[in-house]
C-alpha cells in the first residue's frame, strides 16, 4: 500500500511539471492579483482584459455602471471611449513587468506600480535607480521626491505626475524611463536590447502586424501607454449601488456618502463621481517630508499654484496608502482628520500658500469620520488588475520574490 501511494505521488508530480506552457497556469497568491505562467513563446493574447469588452476586434471600456453615475451626483460629462488592440495591451503588459527597459536591467515599471499595492508601491517616497526589492521593503537606491501615484483610470487624466508636467501617457512614460534617478535608460539602449531579443521581435510583429519590424522606442512607448489605458476601475460596490443595487451599501456607508457630498465636508467638490477627481490642481497645505516642494508652481511659474498638486482619483483609495504627494499621511483616518482640522490651515502649513477655500475646519463627529471612511472603502474595485507574469521575455527576474512574498504580513 505504501509503495502505491509513493508511486502515485511521483507520477502526479511528474505530470504536473510536464504541463505545457501553452496552458496558462495560475499560481495562487495571498493578494488580490494573480501570478500566471506565460504561454509558450510568449504568444500574445487576443482576449480583452477584465473591465473591457471586444467590439469589432478592439477592446473598449465596459461602462455598464457609469451611466447612472453620471446622473447621480456626477458631472454629467460623457466619458471618452477608446479602442485598444488586445495584442498591444498584452505586449505592453510584458514590457511593464520586464526590467529590460532600465539601464541596469534591475528596475521595471511594476517596481513602483505593483499589483500588490494597487498599482502604487506602498512607500512614502519611491526609490529609483540602484534600489533593491519592491514595495514598502524596497531599500537603498535613489530616494525620489514624491510617492508613486496609482495608475487606475489614468486614461482619463488630463495631467500626469503630481505637478502635471506631462499631458498624456506617452510623455509620462518617457519620464521614468529616461530619468537618471529612475530607470536611467535611453531610446538607443531600449531599441538595441529589444531588437536582439527573438521573443520581443515576434511579439512586436504580432502586435503591430508587420514582418521584419524594427522595434523603435516610440513603439515601446505606444505599447506601454496602451496597456496603461486598459487599467480601469468601474465595478465597485458604490458603482453597483448607483446602478440600482440598493443592498450594495449599508446604512453607515450611505451616511458616509451623504457626508462626502455635503456642504460641510465638500469632498465631492474636488472628487465628483464618476471619476472622483475634477482633474485640476489644488493647494491644501500638506506638509512636505523634507525639502520644500513647490508643486505646480515649478511648471507654471505662478505663485498662485505654489504647493498645488493634482487632485487624485479616490477609486481604490483604500488600497493605496500612504497618502498625498509626500506620502506623509499613513491611513485614511489620518487623511480625514487632516481635512477635519482645516487641512494646512490647521496643521501649520507655510503662510505663503494660497490654500483652496474649500479646505476649512469641518467639525465632523467621530461617528461621521468613521462613516466617511467606510464610504471611501466602497470605491474599491480591483477586478481589472493585470495578471502578473511569472517570467518575462528577457529572462530577467520580475518584481516578485515568491518566498519573501508569502512571509510578508503587510498584504491583507
Amino acid at each position: 500500500m505504501k509503495f502505491w501511494f509513493v508511486f502515485g505521488f511521483i507520477v502526479s508530480f511528474v505530470l504536473l511539471c510536464g504541463c505545457s506552457k501553452a496552458e496558462s497556469r495560475i499560481i495562487p497568491e495571498l493578494s488580490k492579483f494573480e501570478v500566471v505562467e506565460p504561454p509558450l513563446d510568449f504568444h500574445l493574447s487576443s482576449v480583452c482584459p477584465s473591465g473591457l469588452k471586444l467590439e469589432k476586434g478592439f477592446c473598449v471600456i465596459d461602462y455598464r455602471y457609469v451611466q447612472s453615475l453620471e446622473k447621480n451626483g456626477g458631472l454629467g460629462q460623457t466619458l471618452a471611449q477608446v479602442k485598444l488592440d488586445p495584442k498591444v495591451i498584452d505586449l505592453g503588459r510584458y514590457l511593464f513587468f520586464d526590467p529590460i527597459l532600465s539601464g541596469d536591467k534591475q528596475l521595471s515599471c511594476a517596481h513602483c506600480h505593483h499589483p500588490a499595492y494597487s498599482l502604487s508601491d506602498g512607500r512614502k517616497q519611491s526609490i529609483g535607480r540602484d534600489g533593491v526589492g519592491y514595495g514598502p521593503t524596497r531599500k537603498n537606491g535613489v530616494i525620489l521626491k514624491r510617492s508613486a501615484p496609482s495608475l487606475w483610470n489614468v486614461v482619463y487624466m488630463k495631467h500626469l505626475f503630481w505637478e502635471g508636467r506631462a499631458s498624456n501617457l506617452e510623455d509620462q512614460a518617457e519620464g521614468p524611463l529616461y530619468s537618471p534617478d529612475e530607470m536611467a535608460s535611453s531610446p538607443e539602449v531600449i531599441e538595441s536590447r529589444l531588437n536582439e531579443n527573438s521573443y520581443y521581435q515576434k511579439m512586436f510583429q504580432q502586435a503591430y502586424g508587420k514582418k521584419r519590424l524594427k522595434i523603435s522606442a516610440s513603439l515601446v512607448i505606444d505599447a506601454l501607454s496602451t496597456f496603461e489605458r486598459s487599467l480601469v476601475s468601474f465595478s465597485s460596490r458604490f458603482d453597483k449601488w448607483s446602478t440600482g443595487d440598493k443592498e450594495a451599501l449599508n446604512t453607515e456607508e450611505l451616511l458616509g456618502y451623504n457626508i462626502f457630498r455635503s456642504f460641510v465636508a465638500r469632498c465631492a467638490e474636488c472628487h465628483p463621481p464618476p471619476m472622483f477627481t475634477n482633474n485640476v490642481f489644488a493647494t491644501i497645505g500638506v506638509l512636505d517630508s523634507k525639502e520644500r516642494d513647490f508643486g505646480r508652481e515649478t511648471i507654471t511659474g505662478q505663485d498662485l499654484l505654489r504647493g498645488a498638486f493634482r487632485v487624485p482619483s479616490l477609486r481604490n483609495i483604500a488600497k493605496t496608502a500612504p497618502y498625498m504627494h509626500a506620502g506623509n499621511l499613513n491611513t485614511l483616518e489620518d487623511v480625514v482628520r487632516f481635512y477635519n482640522e482645516g487641512g494646512g490651515r490647521g496643521n501649520g502649513a507655510p503662510s505663503d500658500l494660497r490654500i483652496h477655500w474649500h479646505v476649512r475646519k469641518m467639525g465632523l463627529s467621530e461617528k461621521e469620520i468613521s462613516s466617511l471612511i467606510s464610504f471611501l472603502n466602497t470605491l474599491t474595485d480591483e477586478t481589472s488588475m493585470p495578471k502578473f507574469p511569472k517570467s518575462v521575455p528577457s529572462g530577467l527576474p520580475v518584481a516578485l520574490e515568491i518566498e519573501s512574498y508569502h512571509n510578508r504580513s503587510s498584504i491583507k
